[in-house]
């Protein structure tokens, strides 16, 4: 018993539904994620803290999470093929998460389809499935479901045999200092304007107009302040090469980083203090866009 007491310890788990997901009023900067992330791991350093933000964040980035989540009955859906962090794809073998009465009465899902369209790709895609089966008034199964689960026994022969995750940025967690601040740059591309690139929104994206040859953006921080991460989002990976730099005493400052493909460009660096932060682009395949520009100050 001391021993399972210590393994649970050590792989302890906690999932956190939705904070600041678009249906959620408590952003991360109201409550600090960061603050609360930190206690978590001070108390159990081993544990996987997971919020189900999926909804508003990107499959690219782990952002304010450990496992990227994904509930497929809000139409969150993994990438089977493209995915290369840890995951979790969540769904109920019912209708819905929480007991109705009818439950006993109807048919649960497939269980075949479950282990051919779930357990078995997930298990190739660095993703859990969670299967979400609800106790009845009596805290019991259902019959219906209980003999679902044993039919999911008994297709899943294969072995778990996980392959190690790729190597994958560590997730952001601290509070986003550009966030809604005063934002500028080089001509937008009609509506597409500058506030869109830092308005806490991964849908909008501020553009660069088409005629622009060398495109600029930037953002005004709340006074100097101290930071060590910027994260940009783009809306595709037309960006080929940058430089990000900062101001500070009334001169710019080049911050040393290597270019990023992909979406999601996570820059970590020695901690610099500046009031702007600037984003220059130097080459692309067609006009670039910024769906978010985040610069943050995490805890060394």
């Amino acid at each position: 018993m001391d021993g399972a007491i210590d393994e649970l310890r050590r792989n302890f788990r906690l999932i956190i539904d939705g904070w600041d997901a678009p249906w959620s009023r408590i952003s991360y900067d109201e409550i600090p994620f960061e603050e609360i992330y930190y206690h978590i791991k001070s108390i159990q350093p081993n544990c996987l803290v997971m919020d189900l933000n999926a909804a508003k964040y990107p499959a690219e980035a782990l952002y304010y999470t450990d496992i990227k989540s994904y509930e497929q009955g809000a139409g969150q859906h993994i990438s089977k093929e493209t995915n290369r962090l840890p995951a979790l794809s969540c769904l109920p073998i019912n209708g819905a998460w929480f007991w109705k009465t009818k439950f006993p009465n109807e048919p649960v899902k497939d269980p075949a389809v479950l282990v051919k369209d779930n357990l078995v790709p997930f298990n190739k895609a660095y993703c859990n499935f969670i299967l979400n089966v609800a106790p009845n008034r009596e805290g019991l199964i259902d019959p219906n479901a209980l003999a679902a689960l044993q039919r999911m026994g008994e297709l899943w022969t294969e072995k778990a045999t996980p392959s190690s995750l790729p190597t994958y940025d560590a997730p952001v967690i601290s509070s986003n200092l550009a966030k809604k601040r005063p934002a500028n740059g080089s001509w937008s591309n009609d509506m597409d304007i500058f506030d869109f690139g830092n308005d806490d929104s991964f849908r909008t994206s501020w553009r660069s107009n088409p005629t622009v040859k060398n495109p600029w953006y930037e953002v005004t921080l709340d006074n100097v302040q101290p930071f060590n991460l910027i994260s940009i989002y783009v809306t595709q990976d037309e960006i080929t090469a940058y430089q990000l730099e900062y101001l500070n005493n009334g001169k710019w400052h080049p911050l040393t980083v290597k270019n990023r493909t992909g979406k999601a460009k996570i820059h970590r660096f020695p901690t610099v203090y500046g009031e702007k932060v600037r984003m220059r682009i130097d080459g692309y395949n067609n006009p670039p866009s910024i769906a978010e520009f985040g610069v943050y100050n995490e805890r060394n």
